[in-house]
């Protein structure tokens, strides 16, 4: 017996060898999973970030242009914008977004039926002011259109800073 006992404690070592490889197997694999979920976790919240940023600075940009008569020249930003929306937000955002989307294009239209007719002579611009105003009738609903588009950003951005929050 004494002769296997040198044997038996090689075995036994190997076999407690063999188990605290497996033990530390599973909690390494099990930490990178860990780590690997919060990065995910971490990445997503940025994307949405960035992109929740990205789309109120579009909503001002074009407000912008459109006050500033420049025209609109963020077409492509919005078409960018809408996909990223629609494939990240949650659904109660993505309405809201669309609904300060139609805000914003229904208000341009009228705040450029309420403004006098500009046109380009050589560098300047000049406006053509008339009597009776032909823009009148245009003023009063272009203000009211820009207070319920000015409402729906602020709740969109409330929406997103919710969302954001939620996700932190």
């Amino acid at each position: 017996m004494n002769q296997y006992l040198p044997a038996i404690a090689a075995v036994i070592a190997g076999i407690f060898a063999i188990i605290s490889a497996c033990i530390s197997w599973k909690l390494k694999d099990g930490t990178d999973k860990k780590i690997n979920k919060e990065n995910r976790i971490k990445e997503k919240y940025e994307e949405e970030k960035l992109l929740y940023s990205n789309t109120f600075q579009l909503f001002e940009n074009t407000i912008g242009e459109v006050v500033e008569r420049k025209g609109f020249t963020e077409a492509k930003a919005f078409s960018e914008n809408n996909a990223n929306i629609q494939l990240l937000a949650p659904r109660k955002v993505i309405d809201q977004y669309e609904e300060a989307a139609s805000l914003l294009e229904s208000w341009s239209i009228l705040y450029e039926k309420a403004n006098p007719k500009q046109m380009k002579v050589g560098e300047d611009t000049v406006t053509i002011i008339q009597s009776p105003d032909p823009t009148a009738q245009y003023k009063e609903p272009a203000k009211i259109e820009y207070e319920k588009l000015q409402k729906s950003l602020r709740q969109l951005v409330e929406l997103m800073r919710s969302e954001l929050k939620n996700n932190a």
